[in-house]
Parts: structure tokens; C-alpha cells; sequence
């Protein structure tokens, strides 16, 4: 009776093992599926991402394209108001890598987008070195060009230099300089200007103590060994000898030299980088009579009468 049991209950127990393996082995196959259906999936999500790339290089592509045929007609257009002549390109050429076509064609399209890009590349480049170089040349042209009104649209003559009747009120030698002199002038202002003068080997300096001249009174101050000028002293010069200029009798400091013929304002202050001042000096020359002219016209005070150098006829003046 007990063994009878017992048989039953294996036998019960066997067909149980038997229901477990067959959905053990239902499962392994559902696993099976469920990994190839994942498998699926994501060969699917991997192309519909290459996919999606690849329209959005596309649309990048098109985009470039546009941008460079904009940029091509821009430096057309750049060229020609530089005078750069346009040459066409004849027909023939268009045609030269498409009869390689035939015969190759993956190797030929892969060799023209490669070029392609590279000619794209270099392209941007050349068109943004000849911007810069245009903007640099459209700044030197407006640099180059006066402003109407300007010191500089002024034709260059003897009317720009601010020439003045000036004493000197005293003078003394240059502290460092042993060819120097350092004088106090007069000019017609509130107070005196510091002038250095290289005249102590040909005046003695007893004859410059107040003693009436003519000065130039807008070049730019500059130091000369520690001491800085604010004008200069016109004087007859020749390799030999120097005589100050001499303006007409009642004349007063801060009188304006006049040149007939010439008129106009001075500059408030000569550019050295215009070289004003080495342009008009070659023109500046006393007469036969020792008068100081410009171009052969004097150098007057206007109601006064023309300055003049003591003994020096037909000599430079500086």
C-alpha cells in the first residue's frame, strides 16, 4: 500500500518536470525571438539616425554651395572696381573630367568632391585675405583723402607758415650745447616762448639781447638737447655766413607777415609728417637789395614795410 503511494506520487512529480522543461524551453525560445526583435530595432534606429545625418548634410551642403556662389560674385564684383580684368572660362574645360566618367565613375566622384571641398576651402580663403586687403586699401584711400576744409586740401605755400615779428628779450648760451642759444621771445602773446637758436658762432651774444625779428611761430616744439623750442628764427644763410631777418621799422611784436598774392590763415601747428615747412623753404630767398621774399614776393607788415637781411643779397633763408 505504501509503495503504491509512493509510485503515484513520482509518477505525479515526473509529469511536473516534464511540464517545467517544455516551458523552460518555451521560454528560451521567446528570449530567442525577443533578442533578434531587439537586434531589429536597432540596425532600424541606427539607419533612420544615418538617414536624418544625412539630410541634414545635405541641407548644410546646399547652404555652402549658396554661400560660396554669394561670395564668388562679391569678389567679381570687388575685382572689377579694383581694375581687375575678368577672363572667361571657355566651354571646353567644363567637359575635360567627364570623358574619365565612363570608364570610372566612383573613383572620378569621389576625386571631384574631394576637390571639390578643397577648392571650397580655398576659396573662403582667398576671398577673405582680398576683403581684408580691400578694407585695408578703402582705409588708406579715406586716410589719403582730405576732408574738404581741411589743413589739408589747402595748396602747400607760404601762407600756412605762421611767420610773426617777435623780440627777444634776452638770450644766454645753451647750458649743454656749446653752439646754442637759449632766448626769450616775445611774440605778441601773454607770455614769452623759449626759443634754441644755433647762431652763437655767427652773432655775438651781446647783439642778441632785445633785438626785434622775425620767427616762425607754428612748427611743432621740439627738444633740443633738454631745452624745448617753441619757434625759430628766420635768418639770410649761406655756408659762410648768418644774418637775422630784420622786420620794418615800427614794427611790434605779434605783427603778421603778409605775402601778396598768397593769402590765408597759417596752420595752428605744422605736421612734420606733411614736410610743410621742406616744401615752402627752397622758395625763400632775400633779393638783390637784401629784401626777404618768397617766390620773389616780400616779406612785408602790412602800413610797415618789408623785412629785409643787413648785408646778405641773393641768399638762402632758414
Amino acid at each position: 500500500m505504501f509503495l503504491a503511494r509512493f509510485l503515484v506520487k513520482m509518477a505525479a512529480n515526473n509529469a511536473v518536470l516534464n511540464r517545467l522543461e517544455q516551458k523552460g524551453a518555451e521560454a528560451d525560445q521567446v528570449i530567442e525571438y525577443l533578442k533578434q526583435q531587439v537586434a531589429l530595432l536597432k540596425e532600424k534606429a541606427i539607419l533612420q539616425a544615418s538617414l536624418r545625418e544625412e539630410k541634414k548634410l545635405r541641407v548644410e551642403n546646399a547652404k555652402l554651395k549658396k554661400e560660396i556662389e554669394g561670395l564668388k560674385q562679391e569678389l567679381i564684383e570687388a575685382e572689377i572696381r579694383n581694375g581687375v580684368k575678368q577672363i572667361t572660362v571657355p566651354p571646353g574645360t567644363a567637359i575635360s573630367t567627364a570623358s574619365f566618367s565612363d570608364d570610372v565613375p566612383q573613383t572620378t566622384a569621389v576625386t571631384s568632391s574631394a576637390c571639390s571641398k578643397d577648392e571650397i576651402k580655398g576659396e573662403d580663403e582667398e576671398t577673405k585675405k582680398k576683403e581684408k586687403v580691400e578694407k585695408k586699401g578703402d582705409k588708406k584711400e579715406k586716410k589719403q583723402q582730405p576732408a574738404p576744409g581741411s589743413s589739408d586740401a589747402k595748396h602747400v605755400d607760404v601762407s600756412r607758415l605762421d611767420l610773426r615779428v617777435g623780440c627777444i628779450i634776452n638770450a644766454k648760451k645753451h647750458p649743454d650745447a656749446d653752439t646754442l642759444y637759449v632766448e626769450e621771445v616775445d611774440v605778441g602773446e601773454a607770455s614769452p616762448r623759449t626759443v634754441v637758436s644755433g647762431l652763437v658762432k655767427h652773432v655775438p651774444l651781446d647783439q642778441m639781447q632785445n633785438r626785434m625779428a622775425i620767427l616762425l611761430c607754428n612748427l611743432k616744439p621740439a627738444k633740443m638737447r633738454g631745452v624745448v623750442s617753441q619757434a625759430m628764427v628766420m635768418c639770410a644763410s649761406s655756408p659762410e655766413k648768418v644774418e637775422i631777418l630784420a622786420p620794418p621799422p615800427g614794427a611790434v611784436p605779434g605783427d603778421r607777415i603778409t605775402f601778396d598774392g598768397f593769402p590765408g590763415d597759417p596752420e595752428k601747428e605744422l605736421n612734420p609728417k606733411k614736410k610743410i615747412w621742406e616744401q615752402i623753404q627752397p622758395d625763400l630767398h632775400t633779393n638783390d637789395q637784401c629784401v626777404a621774399t618768397y617766390k620773389g614776393v616780400p616779406f612785408e607788415v602790412k602800413g610797415k614795410g618789408v623785412c629785409r637781411a643787413e648785408t646778405m643779397a641773393n641768399s638762402g633763408i632758414k
